[in-house]
């Protein structure tokens, strides 16, 4: 009879260790699936993110490229007013070659005024293409850490 119930006390022992070595594990998992589901929902965040910095990028982009054309439209009448005092000068019109100055030099300064703008908006899009590839380093090395959680997650379940 002894030996029967203290058989019987080892395999409930057994049984109860067992039950219990499973309850922690099955947590973990229930807890590793919550961390897995919040890396994904990060993960989709980050990828709307780079999306919405691309639009903007681009965006700037399409403003920079319309400014240049402006600039070269201004430029090109620059240069005709140039012309057009140079004849003036050429034929002794003083007084016309004087007004034609005058709007040449309001002409420049539109140009300058327009190149800064340019300037200005480059120097946006570099800092915004910095900012998304320092993100998108940043999301690549998550997704190699999680990628190696996973991994051990794996290999820890499979111990289970």
């Amino acid at each position: 009879m002894k030996t029967k119930s203290l058989m019987i006390a080892g395999v409930l022992s057994m049984i109860s260790a067992a039950a219990f070595a499973q309850t922690n594990p099955v947590a973990q998992v229930h807890q590793d699936n919550a961390q897995i589901r919040q890396d994904v929902k990060q993960v989709h965040q980050d990828t709307r993110q780079i999306q919405r910095d691309n639009a903007v990028i681009a965006a700037k982009q399409s403003q920079v490229a319309a400014g240049q054309q402006q600039l070269q439209a201004e430029r090109g009448e620059r240069n005709a007013l140039a012309r057009a005092e140079h004849a003036d000068v050429k034929k002794g019109d003083l007084a016309g070659a004087q007004q034609l100055d005058q709007a040449r030099r309001a002409e420049q300064q539109n140009i300058k005024v327009e190149k800064q703008a340019i300037k200005h908006d480059e120097k946006v899009i570099a800092h915004r293409t910095a900012d998304k590839h320092v993100e998108q380093v940043a999301r690549h090395e998550a997704k190699v850490e999680r990628h190696a959680d996973k991994v051990k997650r794996d290999h820890d379940a499979a111990k289970i």
